[in-house]
C-alpha cells in the first residue's frame, strides 16, 4: 500500500487523499486489476465498460482522475443500481 500510495502523491494526490483511496484501490473487482497495475506503472489508461458507462467518459465527464474514475467502475461492477442512481444525478 506504500508503494501505491508514493505513485499518487508523486501524481498530483495529497498525503491525506492518497491515504484514503489507496486502499480501496487494493479492493477493485479482479476484472479491473489489470488496468489499474498498467496505471502504476507506465500511467497507461485503460478504459473499462460497465452498466453502459464508459470509464474515459467518466473521466471527462465528471473530471476525475483515473483511479477515481476507476474507483467508479468499481462501484458499478458491486452496487450497479446505487452507482447508476448517483451517476445519473452527477456525482462530485
Amino acid at each position: 500500500m506504500e508503494e501505491i500510495k508514493n505513485i499518487l502523491i508523486s501524481r498530483g494526490y495529497t498525503e491525506k487523499q492518497a491515504l484514503a483511496i489507496a486502499p480501496e484501490l487494493l479492493q477493485i473487482d479482479n476484472s479491473l486489476q489489470k488496468g489499474f497495475r498498467c496505471w502504476l506503472v507506465s500511467e497507461e489508461e485503460t478504459d473499462y465498460i460497465v452498466e453502459g458507462f464508459k470509464l474515459s467518459e467518466l473521466k471527462h465527464k465528471f473530471d476525475l482522475t483515473y483511479p477515481a474514475a476507476l474507483l467508479t467502475i468499481d462501484w458499478l461492477i458491486k452496487e450497479p443500481e446505487r452507482a447508476i442512481k448517483s451517476i445519473n444525478r452527477g456525482i462530485k
